[in-house]
């Protein structure tokens, strides 16, 4: 990593999952980003990865594509989380820049920055893949239940339903996941932003609003854990 830039003192409230071996790399990176407002997570292997991906909320992964588990360990990762309805951004940082590689990249992931690099270029691309946000598709099948990402438009069984923009928010946060558990919290702070405090049972209400405008398993109850949207 080349070069530095000086800190801009303000919190971006964005969590950043790290994946990268190089103990000191990854250690400045961490350090880095801190300093730029970011709130990193670093992993070493693509096994300490899918153990917290799931399990925490991240907006962005910096993931290295030579990891212990293999010379393609990264791109499989990016691939099987894909596959997996995972949607934030993946930014591809790697020792690997010849043009397959990074068609490669570009294609289960939003961008790629060869070693050695500025810090400067990476915080800016970092930056710009959170204004992006989630990585949606232009709409989403579920059965009879269809969403319209770009419009925030849905139907159920070709018939349109109006939600209010907080019940469609939760509803596309499931929906893009289906059979993923939400904990009441994370619900909260994906929809609602970090540091929301409300009544305990606001996620019960919009459960049950999305339940009696739509259909009563459209999202379902896991006991002692949250919520979900299929099996």
């Amino acid at each position: 990593m080349e070069g530095t830039i000086p800190a801009p003192g303000v919190k971006l409230d964005m969590r950043l999952l790290i994946v990268e071996d190089e103990p000191s790399l990854g250690s400045t990176l961490v350090e880095s980003l801190a300093a730029q407002g970011f709130e990193p997570y670093l992993v070493s292997s693509v096994t300490q990865a899918e153990a917290v991906i799931w399990e925490q909320s991240f907006d962005l992964i910096l993931l290295d594509v030579m990891l212990p588990e293999g010379q393609e360990a990264g791109f499989e990762l990016a691939r099987a989380l894909r596959e997996s309805g995972f949607r934030q951004p993946i930014l591809f940082l790697t020792a690997r820049e010849s043009v397959p590689d990074r068609v490669r990249g570009l294609e289960v992931g939003e961008d790629y920055l060869p070693k050695p690099f500025a810090l400067a270029e990476l915080v800016a691309r970092l930056k710009a893949l959170a204004r992006r946000g989630e990585v949606k598709p232009q709409s989403i099948q579920l059965d009879d239940l269809e969403l319209v990402c770009e419009t925030r438009q849905v139907r159920y069984r070709g018939q349109p339903v109006r939600l209010t923009a907080k019940e469609y928010q939760v509803l596309e946060l499931f929906a893009l996941s289906p059979g993923r558990v939400f904990t009441r919290e994370e619900i909260l702070e994906r929809v609602w932003g970090p540091g929301y405090e409300s009544d305990s049972n606001l996620i019960d209400v919009y459960v049950k609003n999305l339940r009696r405008k739509l259909y009563e398993g459209v999202i379902q109850t896991v006991r002692g854990m949250g919520y979900r949207m299929g099996d």
